[in-house]
């Protein structure tokens, strides 16, 4: 896992190979210690609490702090491949937040499609796609920009072509 910073340096890489070294879908995620440092944050929460109505607030604070947000880049070897999301080290996706339920979703990677489906795993405090609920029995094909929050912990799922332009457009531009 990296940060947004971090990658800075490979906007200059052509767009094959950056998408090569990073698959094709990151969940860009607010590091947790960010989180808990901001009002309404872990410390301020109940284990088991989410509070919904801060989601949009903390969303827009995360685009303020872009460059510190961690990359979690997902890179699928075959159709159907799924990774676990969770706060145990025996996910795929660890996310230590006290709201992420021990096992809280399943991503799967749909090849014909070139995206992940998402479902959640009867966890205690949901899964949400853009501000909307996931059913338990429910799987939903993400799109590009999409919100998705696992309890509390927000994400931001973006093709690897649209980070690398985002990378692009806020690198420095050399003068010639």
């Amino acid at each position: 896992m990296v940060s947004v910073k971090q990658l800075r340096p490979f906007a200059g890489a052509s767009l094959d190979a950056f998408r090569a070294a990073s698959g094709p879908v990151a969940l860009i995620q607010q590091p947790v210690e960010l989180l808990a440092q901001r009002p309404g944050g872990l410390a301020a929460r109940t284990v088991g609490m989410a509070h919904r109505a801060h989601m949009d607030e903390r969303l827009l604070a995360m685009l303020r702090d872009f460059d510190n947000l961690e990359v979690h880049f997902l890179q699928p070897t075959v159709d159907g491949e799924e990774w676990t999301v969770g706060r145990t080290d025996e996910c795929d996706l660890l996310v230590p937040d006290p709201s992420v339920s021990q096992h809280h979703a399943t991503l799967r990677w749909n090849a014909a499609r070139g995206g992940f489906t998402v479902r959640d795993a009867e966890s205690m405090n949901g899964t949400f796609i853009n501000g909307a609920p996931l059913g338990y029995r429910a799987q939903v094909q993400l799109q590009d920009g999409d919100t998705l929050a696992f309890g509390d912990a927000q994400f931001l799922y973006l093709r690897a072509e649209t980070v690398y332009e985002h990378l692009r457009l806020a690198s420095p531009r050399k003068a010639p």
